[in-house]
């Protein structure tokens, strides 16, 4: 047994037995009616506390043998003798007893639920951020796809970034997993408390009817700012998805200033255009390349033609409205 000098109780040392960190304690012991004190290295875990047993208070090691020689005489050793300090008068010495929540009002299930997938996830990430080792990741990363798939979220966003931490350990790799985690926890509060105002509660003795427990305002409110402010981000993202997808073209921006002018030349692509769209109707960019292919044997892309459209519709010859992820266009020019 190794020797320990100057243990106190609650110092956090280095356990002699086996070789993690805890922190000192003492505990008591009945045996044959007698209690004995013996100093404890405690390991605080998620299952409980356990505890190393190094040896009793201000008492020596008892001698052990040595391995005898085949042909030499049995020689004693005394094991080296452990020193400890003798905590202060009035420091408790018993194992502490566990706290009593106080709090019993009823949980509503949903909430509960939603309450421990957040716990387990915070718990999970906190292990693997303090020590970001390829062990903790796993155990991350199987921690956020078993949430997801319970509470029925993506979980690629999460796994990507812890992924990511775990190659660079950079602050900036810790601030896109903690933004993932964020995201990913209000993802499970928007799909699994969408919609309760009360829930049954278990029914007294005294009463024979089901009873009511209504939810706090304040927990009903902040849900809903949560997903106001995912309907208004996701608002956003798709605000920009559309004006990416439909920007204009150097051309386009030419015509709506006056700088360049839509010209139609019998046999240009303008010219087909006009002459397709006059006849009346929506037309999608698709549609139209099919019927130039049709009408004037030519092969033109779906880019060539959108091009041109975003052309005329900053001259104001057409106009167009979106459906969906599609755009029509009609003709209102001359």
């Amino acid at each position: 047994m190794e020797e320990v000098v100057g243990w106190t109780v609650g110092q956090e040392v280095v356990c002699p037995k086996c070789g993690k960190v805890g922190r000192v304690g003492i505990d008591t012991f009945t045996a044959k009616g007698r209690k004995y004190q013996y100093w404890t290295v405690r390991h605080y875990t998620k299952d409980g506390v356990k505890r190393c047993v190094i040896g009793k208070v201000e008492e020596a090691a008892a001698p052990v043998e040595a391995p005898a020689a085949q042909a030499g005489p049995k020689t004693e050793v005394a094991a080296p003798r452990v020193e400890v300090s003798v905590p202060a008068v009035g420091v408790s010495t018993e194992t502490p007893e566990p706290p009593v929540f106080k709090d019993e009002t009823p949980i509503p299930e949903e909430v509960d639920r939603v309450s421990w997938y957040i716990s387990k996830v915070a718990a999970s990430w906190g292990s693997f951020r303090e020590n970001p080792t390829e062990e903790n990741m796993n155990r991350f990363i199987r921690t956020v796809n078993q949430i997801a798939e319970r509470a029925g979220v993506p979980a690629g966003d999460v796994v990507a970034a812890a992924e990511y931490f775990y190659k660079v350990k950079s602050e900036k790799a810790r601030t896109i997993v903690n933004e993932a985690v964020k995201r990913f926890v209000a993802r499970i509060v928007i799909a699994n408390t969408a919609h309760f105002a009360s829930v049954p509660a278990a029914p007294s003795v005294a009463e024979a009817k089901e009873a009511k427990v209504e939810i706090p305002k304040e927990i009903i409110e902040s849900i809903q700012a949560v997903r106001d402010q995912f309907a208004a981000i996701q608002k956003e993202i798709e605000y920009i998805r559309e004006q990416v997808r439909q920007r204009k073209g150097a051309g386009a921006r030419a015509v709506g200033s006056g700088e360049r002018k839509v010209e139609f030349k019998e046999g240009n692509m303008y010219w087909m255009i006009r002459e397709i769209m006059k006849e009346g109707g929506e037309w999608t960019k698709e549609r139209i390349a099919e019927e130039i292919k049709r009408r004037f044997n030519r092969e033109v892309s779906g880019n060539s033609v959108s091009g041109r459209i975003s052309e005329m519709a900053a001259a104001g010859f057409i106009q167009g409205r979106r459906e969906g992820r599609t755009w029509y266009w009609r003709w209102v020019g001359p």
